[in-house]
């Protein structure tokens, strides 16, 4: 089968799982060969739960073979089931962290986002993302955690991880990354004056649970920055991307479009947006009327970006390109990645294009030293 015709079909069936419009049957009915392929590269997407809603909406004689059917339909009890998880977790831990750190956290991208689509419990989950409004409340949490008992391992960037009931938990002590050395600092200081003042947050409801989570704008910079980041590095999956067509949709009428055209201006992530917005109305089917501004859609190539998507998948964990790495690891193999991906996407996000390498070549330069 050729490649384009698997992207055709699994982006009809996606929209179809996004929008809950009936999916167009051209294409139908598949091989269950065919069917195999469809099924491992929404994995590889992680995007199988949201595709088995499109699916739904197939005529019976277009459907998958009963073994097929079968095993997607775990794999989607599979998710549902972790999303339960997380969020009696997160109910759990809001209200423990309250008592005894008078903290509360806020709920980066995942449930947080789910909230958006049709069916929430559908969107795969991964790990749970905690924001506590800064570095200081972050070790905070992450000396509680250890006196609870659980092992806190800590990062670069401010970020640590733990666990807790087999899931992982990922604490962040900043809000925001960015590779881009040009940004200024009264940008960063205006976020951090929206942090302190509590102005950066909502609180939603997911299955009667209260949710502390981000307003649109800053819900748009999150996801835009994160995005970014993983382009340049280990790879984008094309359920990042639905989250962006999940957010335009669903907050459209509470973002200010200009205001966020101008933030995204000064985070030097302009025309990363666009390109990423004329992605979700070229392949996602979101409407133009839902983007919070104006730009000429024909001047971003939204196919440079399906092709990255489409061989990288989910963080690059299925990225065929990883065969080529060394087992222990290769700085020559990720290097090479960082700087061709740079290359790629430098006229959409010149600072990050140039600083990330630049931060990479740093940080392999002072490790030298150190071992010597």
């Amino acid at each position: 089968m050729q490649m384009d015709r698997m992207q055709h079909i699994l982006l009809s069936l996606l929209r179809a799982g996004l929008w809950g419009e009936a999916p167009s049957t051209d294409d139908f009915p598949l091989t269950a060969e065919e069917w195999k392929q469809l099924f491992f590269e929404s994995v590889k997407q992680t995007v199988q739960g949201v595709v088995f809603d499109g699916i739904q909406l197939l005529p019976a004689e277009c459907c998958p073979p009963e073994d097929i059917r079968n095993q997607w339909e775990y794999a989607v009890q599979e998710i549902e089931a972790k999303y339960l998880q997380h969020l009696k977790l997160i109910s759990y831990l809001s209200i423990r962290y309250e008592l005894e750190a008078g903290l509360s956290p806020v709920i980066l991208k995942g449930l947080g986002l789910a909230s958006y689509y049709p069916h929430p419990n559908h969107r795969v989950v991964g790990d749970v993302d905690f924001y506590f409004g800064g570095p200081e409340n972050s070790e905070k949490i992450n000396r509680l955690m250890e006196r609870w008992g659980s092992r806190v391992e800590r990062g670069e960037d401010d970020e640590s991880i733990f666990m807790m009931n087999n899931v992982v938990l990922e604490n962040h002590g900043k809000l925001i990354t960015s590779f881009n050395p040009l940004v200024k600092k009264h940008t960063k200081a205006i976020l951090e004056k929206q942090i302190a003042a509590q102005t950066a947050y909502q609180t939603i409801s997911l299955e009667k649970t209260p949710l502390k989570v981000l307003i649109p704008q800053h819900n748009h910079l999150l996801l835009l920055t994160h995005s970014l980041k993983h382009v340049l590095n280990s790879g984008i999956g094309i359920r990042q991307l639905c989250d962006v067509a999940m957010l335009l949709k669903a907050e459209k009428a509470n973002t200010d479009g200009e205001a966020l055209r101008q933030w995204l201006k000064e985070w030097g992530i302009y025309r990363w947006a666009c390109l990423v917005y004329a992605f979700c109305v070229k392949y996602l089917g979101t409407p133009v009327a839902d983007l919070p501004f104006t730009f000429e859609l024909e001047q971003f190539d939204a196919n440079l970006l399906l092709q990255e998507v489409w061989q990288s998948g989910n963080f690059g964990q299925m990225d065929e390109r990883l065969a080529q790495r060394a087992p222990e690891g290769d700085s020559v193999f990720t290097a090479k990645r960082i700087f061709g991906n740079a290359w790629r996407f430098l006229k959409y996000a010149p600072g990050d294009a140039i600083g990330l390498p630049l931060e990479y070549t740093w940080g392999y330069i002072k490790k030298k030293l150190t071992r010597k």
